[in-house]
């Protein structure tokens, strides 16, 4: 049975996802290759259809750039993509931070202001907030569920990416993909990543026929020494889940002349201030096509194109891939919200409700891959999504997906 003390352990994973960086990206802005087709308006005659956005801003984390990025998506939604069925999408913005307080005045303000739906950007309170918008019949929606209490309330919250458990096992699946036979999981000591370890990462491991062994480092660690007692047992690829440490990290195992793979979460802040020969073989992992990385299917082209012809006047210096995230949660948001309309006349939030546990599409924004609201990705989570997508940095220090991406995970499902 996994505990809501294991799924808290995996909310930093949640986190990642977003964004590891808080400040600015490396990658810098990229630029569209066509102009965007004209699209249709929605008709600002019609009633609105009203969502509310929750996001952590102001607090000990800020991430305002979900919320521009949020807003962004929004604008082309309404301007393109002619809104839901014709209606302007709204948003009531709420800024929360981390505490339950904060989130549960979020979830008064969107029962009060008879919001359809509740759309999280990042809030590490929201836990708190499902109890009121489950009495308001208000579904809880997003991209990622970074909390135990979202992650497990499965038919009143949805999430369209794939779950955190998912991301630990995926990890392990990839390096088997890239031949590892012997892996080092490398996490921060504390109770929630022994629990992973023992119930999820050790378990995958053994279905893919990996030999796995944990290192539990401390939170500031001294890396010339962990990689020496990392080393000695001789691995041939290396997973960290040391998100605070890993440029720290990476060039402690390169120094001390290890030459295999090594995963690196979504820290891809370190990219720039990390010689290419140190790079080599470092794999990073993103839910979706980023708009830095080298090579783009041509299905994600237009969304990256969208992306940056949205975000293209809003202050230099952010992260994008925190934009990218916000921009990911409207459109897609507005794409569920658009098929359950095509449904039920007028769109309630009784009705999104009940629709979102039957939501199916073939392909997400920024995927190649779509999403199945009615059977978990992972059993027991709140995931409607599957597939994490690894790239590596080249000479250049860009990114470019490696082959057969997303990563299956069929094989170490429970």
């Amino acid at each position: 049975m996994r505990t809501k003390r294991f799924a808290a352990g995996i909310a930093l994973a949640g986190l990642l996802a977003v964004s590891a960086a808080c400040g600015g990206d490396s990658a810098g802005t990229p630029t569209a290759s066509t102009d965007l087709p004209s699209g249709t308006a929605a008709d600002s005659s019609k009633t609105p259809v009203t969502v509310g956005f929750h996001n952590l801003e102001g607090g000990s984390i800020s991430l305002a750039d979900v919320r521009l990025g949020f807003e962004a998506g929004v604008k082309y939604v309404n301007e393109r993509l002619g809104g839901i069925d014709g209606h302007l999408l709204k948003a009531i913005s709420c800024k929360t931070d981390g505490t339950p307080e904060a989130s549960v005045n979020c979830a008064n303000q969107f029962v009060e202001q008879k919001a359809v739906l509740a759309v999280q950007g990042a809030d590490f309170g929201a836990d708190a907030m499902l109890p009121v918008l489950k009495s308001a019949g208000l579904a809880e929606f997003g991209s990622f569920p970074l909390t135990p209490g979202v992650d497990a309330a499965v038919g009143d919250a949805f999430f369209m990416q794939g779950s955190a458990e998912e991301g630990y096992a995926a990890n392990l699946v990839q390096l088997k993909n890239l031949k590892a036979s012997k892996v080092a999981v490398v996490m921060v000591d504390a109770p929630a990543s022994h629990e992973t370890y023992d119930k999820l990462i050790q378990p995958a491991g053994v279905k893919l026929g990996l030999q796995t062994k944990v290192f539990y480092v401390p939170a500031q660690a001294d890396w010339t020494v962990q990689s020496a007692t990392i080393l000695a047992w001789k691995p041939d690829a290396i997973s960290t889940f040391v998100a605070a440490d890993a440029l720290a990290a990476v060039p402690a195992f390169r120094s001390a002349g290890f030459t295999g793979y090594v995963t690196a979460g979504s820290n891809t802040e370190i990219i720039p201030q990390l010689d290419p020969s140190v790079l080599d073989k470092v794999l990073f992992i993103s839910p979706y096509y980023l708009s830095e990385f080298s090579d783009i299917p041509a299905a994600v082209r237009p969304d990256i194109d969208a992306f940056t012809a949205y975000t293209a006047d809003l202050p230099k210096g952010g992260s994008v891939s925190q934009r990218q995230t916000g921009f990911y949660t409207a459109v897609i948001a507005a794409e569920v919200l658009r098929d359950i309309g095509a449904k039920t006349d007028p769109l309630t939030a009784a009705a999104v409700h009940t629709g979102l546990a039957t939501s199916k599409g073939d392909r997400q924004p920024f995927r190649t891959n779509g999403w199945d609201c009615t059977k978990p990705s992972w059993p027991g989570t709140t995931a409607c999504g599957t597939g994490n997508i690894y790239a590596t940095p080249g000479a250049d220090r860009k990114l470019a997906p490696l082959p057969d991406q997303p990563v299956d995970i069929a094989a170490v499902l429970p």
